[in-house]
């Protein structure tokens, strides 16, 4: 039983890169070849030099969520610890290796309830903010995404009114929820919640507007980073609309089906991207090319957390 499970959790995984091999067999692999042999170099090793900045920016973050939380922890060490998050993240399906976080701060000292809490606030931060700008910018060329758009609201106030719902009949919805968890988890579920809506909410108000204008600037990087691989392959494309683009398709890559967004990224740029007129293969060129950027960031994120200090160190205790 236990090996027809794992089979399945693989097979799963294994939808991102098919969706790839497919979308470069029905563009062309020549025609996809094409388009990346003529990236400018110089727009790349810019899009490759923002790692520092991003890694510093999440690590500024981690900081002042985590003094939210009463934990003291220096710069260096909330960098490197978040780029170790980062470096798994980007190995692991729906980039559950960020929750290494959560080991990490246990094995310093932290409860586990409080490690929790933490690193699902802070997903929540980014979660929030790339499905925000996803349909901001899918207003902004609200001509071009028809149907689109439509579905999104929908959903939206949906998600909107569950919200409510959840706020209005929270006591209930505790109980309902508290019915779906094992009984042995419960209790853990239970004080990760009140950490969350007792100790950040409590505590955090003040460093709620900081914490979302880091998170701001953070994806703002992130999205330049992939307008300047367009900017490489010499695609015509406004910074808001591919940095919406880059939202939806970060969103994506949350799905258990893909490692570091292959094949939904690649799916979204060719849908997203085609509705500007933009080809296949150039949709693929870009989608492959940001991924090769992020790889190499990964390389400097790992190098970043292996300093002494680092989270990387944590793991080896």
């Amino acid at each position: 039983m236990q090996l027809k499970r794992f089979r399945a959790i693989w097979l799963w995984r294994l939808i991102g890169p098919a969706v790839v091999a497919a979308a470069i067999y029905w563009a062309g692999p020549a025609k996809v070849w094409e388009v990346l042999s003529k990236a400018e170099l110089k727009f790349v090793v810019a899009a490759v030099s923002l790692a520092v900045p991003l890694v510093l920016i999440k690590g500024v973050r981690w900081k002042i969520l985590l003094h939210s939380y009463d934990i003291a922890m220096g710069l260096r060490e909330s960098t490197g610890m978040y780029a170790t998050g980062m470096v798994l993240s980007a190995v692991t399906p729906g980039r559950v290796g960020d929750m290494v976080k959560i080991v990490l701060l246990i094995r310093r000292g932290c409860g586990v309830a409080k490690a929790i809490a933490c690193n699902i606030v802070d997903r929540l931060f980014d979660v929030a903010f790339v499905v925000a700008a996803g349909y901001t910018g899918m207003w902004c060329f609200w001509r071009t995404f028809g149907t689109q758009l439509y579905t999104a609201s929908i959903v939206g106030v949906v998600a909107l009114g569950l919200l409510v719902v959840l706020v209005v009949k929270r006591k209930l919805i505790k109980r309902f929820v508290a019915r779906l968890i094992p009984r042995q988890y419960r209790s853990a579920a239970k004080e990760s919640w009140n950490e969350i809506a007792g100790g950040f909410w409590r505590k955090g108000k003040s460093r709620f507007l900081l914490l979302a204008l880091l998170t701001i600037v953070f994806w703002l990087v992130q999205f330049y980073a992939v307008y300047l691989c367009g900017r490489s392959l010499g695609l015509d494309i406004p910074f808001v609309y591919l940095g919406g683009c880059t939202a939806v398709a970060s969103v994506l890559s949350l799905l258990p089906i893909t490692v570091a967004g292959v094949g939904t990224r690649d799916a979204t740029f060719m849908l997203l991207l085609g509705q500007m007129g933009i080809a296949r293969q150039e949709s693929l060129a870009l989608s492959g090319l940001a991924l090769a950027v992020f790889l190499v960031n990964c390389v400097i994120f790992y190098i970043i957390s292996a300093v002494p200090g680092g989270g990387a160190k944590g793991l080896d205790k």
